[in-house]
C-alpha cells in the first residue's frame, strides 16, 4: 500500500506540472532544437526476454524508389496496377528515413493555410504524389543467431505490401495500421548480408468509386487513407526454435482468478515436453517528474505478488498448442482504476530438461468491468466515464509525449478516458494510458462518416472482419482498455448519405460477424459499440449515439442497455452563426468570442439540467460521454519554434528542430514539427505552455466535477450585452446624385432598393453624393463635386480601389490608403450610420464565396476620422466547412497574421460636409445583406421608394449563381405526390436556337431533390444527370421574354429543397434575367 501512495503521489505531480514547458532546448542558426528524444521508445523484445529473445531495429536510411503509374491505369476503377519490380540504378539520391510515410509533407498541405506538417523537408516535393514505390535495405544476420527462428517485424505499413529477400518474395499484406511479421528463417544465414525490399501500393490505387463509397479496406480518417509506406517501427526478430508465441491475460476478478492463455510454438522437427512456470511481479513506474522525462519510459519489478505454479505439457513437432493456467488470486493483486493504476508483470518460462529455453513479459492490471442492466462496473462498482475523442494528426502524434500531454489534459478536466478516433493508434497509445489510468474505448479503422468505405462491396466485409481480429489480439492485455468500438456511424451514412436502405442487412451481418469476433477472441470485455449508431439495432450489448437530445437519451435508456454518447457539442463544426445561440453577437467577433459561446454549450451540454447532458446522464445512469473534441478544439493550436506569429511558417527557421538523426533506434525521428499542427508542447519550445486551453477547456472541467458541476464563468451568459442599441434614423436628404459608369454594379444595387436619385442639385447643403468607388472621375466631375462640398454637401465614396484612391484623394479633405485584407465578415462600431447594426448583420461568410471587401482603409483621414465598420480579423471562411485537420489552425492564423488595417467604413467631418469612405463591394447579393444595406440607407436619411417584392422573395446574382430565395419552400404547392412550383424567368434574348450564334449563354437549372420533374413553357424536359441529391438541367430553351418554368419535387423533398441558375459559358448573362414568383404579364 504504500508503493501505492507513492504512484499516487507521482502521477498527481505529473497532472499538476508548472504550465510553462521547461525542456533543455538550445538555438542554432535562429532554429529552436529539442535535444531529447522526440519518441522514446523501448522497442519490441522487453529487457527480462533478452537473454532468449533478440532483435535489431531497421530503422533509419532506407533506399527509395518511386514507381511511375502507367498510363492506362485510372483511379477510381477498384483495378490497381501490378507493381513492377524495382530496377537497378532508378534509386532515389534521397534516402528515406524509416519509419515515415514517403508523402508524408503533403498531409494537410493545401499551402499551409493551416497547421504545418512539413516534418521532413529533405524529401523531394515529387514524392508527396508518388503512389507507389520500393525501399531497400542490406541488413546482417548477427553470427549468434544461428538455430534461432528469424522474422521480419513490421509495426504497421501503409498499403498493399510485398516483401521481397534476396529478390524473392517471402510475404504480403494489406493493411495500415496493424503490426505483421515473416518469417525468413529460411531465407537468410547467420553472419550474413541479406537485402530486403518493401514495395508498397497506396491503398487509393484499389480504390473503386463505381456505386457507392470508394475504399475497400478500413483506412480511418484523414491521416489513413492519406498516407503510404512504412510508418512505424520495423524490426529484425530471432526467437528460440521453440517459444512462447503469445501470452493472453484474463482478469477474472469476479472469480478471484487469474487465467493465462498461454500459445506455445514449436517449430523443431521433434515433439518437445515442456514445463511452464512463473511469476507475478508489482510493475513500477519510474518516470521522471519533469516535463521532459515523464512521457519517457522507465520501470522495474518490484516485489513478486503471486507465482504462477509449473505445468507439464507437451507440443508436437512444427505445431502449436494452447496451455491454460489458473492462478488464483486471494488480495494479493491491488485493483487498476484511473485513480490507481496499479499494474503487474507476467513473466513465464519454458523449461526442458531443467534447461529454460524461453521467458516471455507480459504487463496487465488486475481489473474487471461488466455490465448488468443500463449500467457499466469497474470491479463490481458503477463507474462512468468520460473523455475525449479525436483523429489522429500525424507525426506530432507518433511519440508518447503526445499521449502523455493528451492524457494530462484529459485528466486536467476532471475526466478518466478516451476514444482514439478513427482509426487504431499506435501501441504506445495503450502502453501510457495504462500507466496513466486512463479508461481507452479502443476503435477500428473502420470510419465511414466522410462516405469513404465501400459498404457494398464484399472486399470491404472481409478486410473489416481480418482486421478487426488482428486489432483486438493486438491490445486485448491492456488494462486500459474497457471496450471495442467496432465501426462509426456505419448506419447513418447509409441510410442518410448513401440513401442505400437496402444495405443494412449486410450492415446488420457485419455487427454480428464483429460482436462475435470480439467475444471470440476476447471474452473479458463485453463492451462493444459501434459509435453513433445506438446498440447496431439490437445486435450489440451496449449502446452509443452522438449528438442526442433528452428525447434520444429516454430511447437510449428505454433500449435497457448500458449507453452512452460518443459525440457531443458543435465545437469541430459550429459556425460563428451557430454559436451565437449561446452568446449572441459575440460569436461573430473571433475565435475567442465563438470559443467562449461553446463555453457555454459544452457546460451546458455537460452540467446543466436545462440542456441535459452530463448531470442528466448521470441521473439517467449513463456509461460513457465524450465531447468531441477537446484535444484540437479547446486548446490552442500552439505556434511551435515561431516568434514571429504574423508571419506564415517558414519551413527553413521556423518550428521545433530535432538532433541528429540516428539509425537502428526505435520511434520516429522527424526532422521538424512545424508550428500549429499541434495543440500540445510536451517540452519542446520552453516559450509556450504545455497546452493553452480556450474558455471550452475550463467549462468542460467545470461540468465534469467530482460529484456535481462546478461553477463556471460561461455557465450563464447574457446575450443582450452584446446587441446594438436603437438606431436613431438621419433627417432626410432633400437630394441624392449618383456618381458612376453606366454599368456600374452600385447604380443596379440601389436602384434594388428603391434609392430616389435626384437629376440636378438645387440645395447643395442638403444633398449627398453616392460615388462608385471604382469609377475614375472625371475633371468636370471633380470640379463640380468640389464647389458643392464647398457649400456643405455630403459625399459617400463605396468600393474605393487602389486604381481610384489617388483621384478621389484630390477631393478629400485627407488623404486616404489602402491596405490588402479579403474579408466577409465585418464587426460595426455604434456610430452614425451603422448605429443599430449588429455583428451578425455584417456576416456574410456562410453566404458567399466572393470577397465583400478586399481592402482596408488607412491613413491620415482615418486616423482623424470615425471609425463605423471595421472588418474582422478572424477570416471565418478559414474555419466554415473546412477539412477537420486544418480549419483551427487556419483561423487562429488569419487572426495572428492579419496585420492590416482593418476600418472598411469611415467618417470625417469637415466643415459642414461630411465624407464616407467605404471598401466593401459585394454583400448585397443576398437577403441578409440586402436588409443590411437598407437600414445603412435610412440611418443615413437616403430616400427609398417601397419595394414590391419582399427581400425574402429576390433571387440573388452570388458567386455566378442565380440562387433561390429563402420564401421559395414557402411557395410550394402541395400535390397527391409531392410538391409544385412555378417560377417565371425573363431572359433578354432567346436560347433555344444553336444557330443565333456560336457562344450562345448555356443557362442550366440545378434543383436540390431527390425526385425532380420540370416543364418550360409546359413542355416538359429532361435532367442531363440527376443523382441522389440534385436534378441538373442543361441548356434551358427560354425563349425571349417571360418563361414559365414549373418544378415538381418528392413528397420528402421539401425540407432540403433549393435551387440555382448557372451560365458557366458567360457568367454575366446571369445580370440581364429577372425571376418572380408571379406571372408578372398576367392580368
Amino acid at each position: 500500500m504504500k508503493r501505492n501512495a507513492i504512484l499516487l503521489s507521482l502521477l498527481t505531480a505529473l497532472f499538476l506540472l508548472p504550465g510553462k514547458a521547461v525542456g533543455q532546448t538550445t538555438s542554432s542558426d535562429g532554429k529552436l532544437v529539442y535535444n531529447f528524444p522526440f519518441a522514446p521508445s523501448e522497442g519490441l523484445v522487453n529487457r527480462t526476454e533478452k537473454e532468449y529473445r533478440k532483435e535489431v531495429c531497421l530503422n533509419g536510411y532506407w533506399d527509395f524508389q518511386p514507381v511511375a503509374l502507367p498510363g492506362s491505369y485510372v483511379q477510381g476503377k477498384g483495378i490497381a496496377p501490378e507493381l513492377p519490380l524495382p530496377k537497378e540504378g532508378a534509386w532515389s539520391k534521397t534516402r528515406i528515413k524509416i519509419p515515415s510515410p514517403w508523402n508524408i509533407n503533403s498531409f494537410a498541405n493545401r499551402d499551409v493555410e493551416g497547421p504545418d506538417h512539413r516534418n521532413y523537408p529533405s524529401y523531394p516535393k515529387e514524392w508527396e504524389q508518388v503512389k507507389m514505390a520500393w525501399m531497400k535495405k542490406m541488413i546482417t544476420i548477427p553470427a549468434d543467431w544461428d538455430g534461432q527462428q528469424i522474422k521480419l517485424y513490421f509495426e504497421a505499413i501503409s498499403g498493399y505490401t510485398e516483401i521481397y529477400i534476396n529478390k524473392e518474395k517471402v510475404g504480403e499484406n494489406f493493411d495500415i495500421f496493424l503490426p505483421f511479421s515473416v518469417d525468413i528463417t529460411d531465407k537468410v544465414n547467420a553472419g550474413e548480408t541479406a537485402e530486403v525490399w518493401v514495395g508498397v501500393r497506396s491503398q487509393s490505387l484499389f480504390e473503386n468509386n463505381s456505386t457507392i463509397g470508394r475504399r475497400i479496406v478500413p483506412a480511418g480518417s484523414m491521416w489513413g487513407y492519406h498516407i503510404a509506406g512504412i510508418w512505424q517501427d520495423v524490426y529484425l526478430l530471432a526467437l528460440p526454435k521453440v517459444h512462447v508465441e503469445d501470452v493472453y491475460v484474463k482478469p477474472l476478478v469476479s472469480k478471484n482468478m487469474l487465467e493465462l492463455e498461454v500459445t506455445v510454438q514449436n517449430n523443431t522437427e521433434k515433439k518437445v515436453d515442456l514445463q511452464i512456470q512463473g511469476k507475478i511481479n508489482e510493475w513500477v513506474n519510474l518516470a521522471g517528474t519533469d516535463i521532459n522525462s515523464a512521457p519517457v519510459p522507465a520501470w522495474e519489478l518490484g516485489q513478486e505478488a503471486l507465482k504462477v505454479a509449473p505445468v507439464k505439457v507437451a507440443i508436437p513437432a512444427n505445431a502449436s498448442s494452447k496451455v491454460v493456467l489458473q492462478v488464483p488470486v486471494s488480495g494479493e493483486l491491488n485493483y487498476w482504476t484511473p485513480e490507481q493504476p496499479n499494474l503487474y508483470a507476467v513473466l513465464l518460462s519454458l523449461q526442458a530438461k531443467k534447461e529454460t529455453l524461453d521467458m516471455k513479459y507480459e504487463r496487465f492490471g488486475w481489473r474487471e468491468w461488466t455490465l448488468q442492466g443500463t449500467t457499466q462496473y469497474l470491479n463490481g462498482k458503477p463507474y462512468q466515464l468520460r473523455g475525449d475523442s479525436w483523429h489522429f494528426m500525424g507525426i506530432p502524434q507518433m511519440t508518447r509525449r503526445y499521449a502523455w500531454a493528451w492524457f494530462t489534459a484529459i485528466k486536467g478536466m476532471n475526466a478518466n478516458a478516451v476514444r482514439p478516433h478513427a482509426q487504431i493508434y499506435p501501441r504506445f497509445y495503450m502502453d501510457v494510458a495504462d500507466e496513466m489510468g486512463i479508461c481507452v474505448l479502443n476503435e477500428t479503422a473502420n470510419w465511414a462518416s466522410d462516405g469513404g468505405p465501400k459498404l457494398d462491396s464484399e472486399l470491404f466485409w472481409e478486410a473489416s472482419k481480418e482486421h478487426l481480429k488482428r486489432f483486438v489480439l493486438r491490445d486485448r492485455n491492456h488494462a486500459s482498455v474497457f471496450g471495442w468500438s467496432i465501426s462509426n456511424e456505419n448506419k447513418p451514412v447509409i441510410l442518410h448519405v448513401y440513401n442505400r436502405p437496402e444495405l443494412m442487412p449486410q450492415q446488420k451481418k457485419a455487427w454480428e460477424d464483429w460482436r462475435d469476433i470480439v467475444r471470440a477472441n476476447d471474452p473479458t470485455r463485453p463492451w462493444i459499440s459501434a459509435d453513433g449508431e445506438d446498440d447496431g439495432d439490437g445486435i450489440l450489448p451496449v449502446t452509443v449515439g452522438h449528438y442526442g437530445d433528452m428525447n434520444s437519451m429516454k430511447h437510449w435508456v428505454g433500449i435497457g442497455k448500458p449507453w452512452g454518447i460518443g459525440e457531443h457539442s458543435m465545437a469541430y463544426y459550429g459556425t460563428p452563426e451557430q454559436v451565437a445561440k449561446y452568446n449572441g453577437e459575440r460569436a461573430y467577433e473571433s475565435q475567442l468570442g465563438r470559443m467562449e459561446g461553446l463555453a457555454n454549450e459544452c457546460y451546458h451540454l455537460l452540467a446543466n439540467e436545462c440542456y441535459n447532458l452530463i448531470v442528466n446522464q448521470r441521473q439517467m445512469g449513463a456509461s460513457y460521454s465524450t465531447v468531441f473534441n477537446m484535444a484540437w478544439y479547446a486548446l490552442k493550436p500552439l505556434p511551435l519554434g515561431k516568434k514571429d506569429m504574423t508571419t506564415q511558417p517558414d519551413i527553413s527557421k521556423d518550428g521545433v528542430f530535432f538532433t541528429e538523426y540516428k539509425e537502428g533506434v526505435p520511434g520516429v525521428q522527424p526532422e521538424r514539427v512545424g508550428p500549429y499542427c499541434t495543440t500540445f508542447n510536451p517540452g519542446y519550445d520552453p516559450s509556450l505552455p504545455l497546452y493553452d486551453p480556450w474558455p471550452m477547456y475550463d467549462a468542460m472541467r467545470a461540468a465534469n466535477a467530482p460529484g456535481h458541476p462546478g461553477w463556471s464563468a460561461y455557465a450563464d451568459i447574457d446575450k443582450k450585452q452584446y446587441e446594438a442599441p436603437t438606431a436613431t434614423p438621419a433627417e432626410k436628404y432633400k437630394e441624392v446624385i449618383f456618381i458612376g459608369g453606366d454599368d456600374s454594379k452600385l447604380k443596379g444595387i440601389l436602384d434594388a432598393q428603391g434609392v430616389k436619385f435626384a437629376a440636378k442639385i438645387t440645395a447643395p447643403a442638403r444633398m449627398i453624393y453616392i460615388v462608385d468607388g471604382t469609377y475614375t472621375l472625371s475633371v468636370a466631375e471633380k470640379k463640380s463635386m468640389l464647389a458643392n462640398i464647398a457649400k456643405g454637401a455630403d459625399v459617400w465614396i463605396w468600393g474605393l480601389t487602389p486604381q481610384t484612391v489617388n483621384v478621389y484623394n484630390e477631393i478629400l479633405p485627407l488623404p486616404v490608403a489602402l491596405d490588402n485584407l479579403k474579408r466577409s465578415s465585418f464587426l460595426p462600431v455604434q456610430k452614425s450610420w451603422i448605429r443599430g447594426l449588429n455583428n451578425s448583420d455584417f456576416y456574410f461568410c456562410e453566404l458567399q464565396r466572393a470577397d465583400a471587401s478586399e481592402y482596408s482603409l488607412t491613413g491620415a483621414l482615418v486616423e482623424e476620422g470615425e471609425v463605423l465598420l471595421n472588418a474582422c480579423k478572424t477570416d471565418w471562411r478559414a474555419w466554415n466547412k473546412r477539412p477537420e485537420e486544418l480549419k483551427t489552425a487556419s483561423t487562429v492564423r488569419s487572426e495572428y497574421e492579419c496585420t492590416a488595417a482593418t476600418p472598411v467604413f469611415v467618417k470625417y467631418r469637415k466643415d459642414a460636409s461630411c465624407f464616407y469612405i467605404s471598401t466593401l463591394k459585394e454583400f448585397t447579393n443576398s437577403e441578409k445583406g440586402y436588409n443590411t444595406l437598407g437600414v445603412i440607407l435610412k440611418n443615413a436619411g437616403i430616400d427609398c421608394n417601397e419595394i414590391e417584392v419582399k427581400s425574402n422573395e429576390v433571387f440573388f446574382l452570388r458567386d455566378n449563381q442565380l440562387i433561390f430565395p429563402v420564401a421559395t419552400k414557402d411557395k410550394l404547392v402541395k400535390k397527391a405526390d409531392g410538391w409544385a412550383l412555378d417560377i417565371y424567368v425573363f431572359s433578354p434574348r432567346p436560347l433555344d436556337d444553336l444557330l443565333i450564334e456560336p457562344n450562345m449563354p448555356k443557362l442550366t437549372l440545378v434543383v436540390k431533390a431527390k425526385e425532380c420533374q420540370l416543364a418550360i413553357n409546359d413542355k416538359a424536359y429532361t435532367a442531363a444527370s440527376q443523382n441522389r441529391h440534385e436534378a441538373t438541367y442543361k441548356e434551358l430553351p427560354l425563349l425571349q421574354g417571360w418563361n414559365k418554368i414549373s418544378i415538381k419535387i418528392g413528397e420528402r423533398d421539401k425540407n432540403e429543397f433549393s435551387g440555382n441558375f448557372r451560365c458557366d459559358n458567360r457568367n454575366e448573362f446571369l445580370s440581364s434575367l429577372k425571376v418572380m414568383f408571379i406571372n408578372p404579364e398576367a392580368k
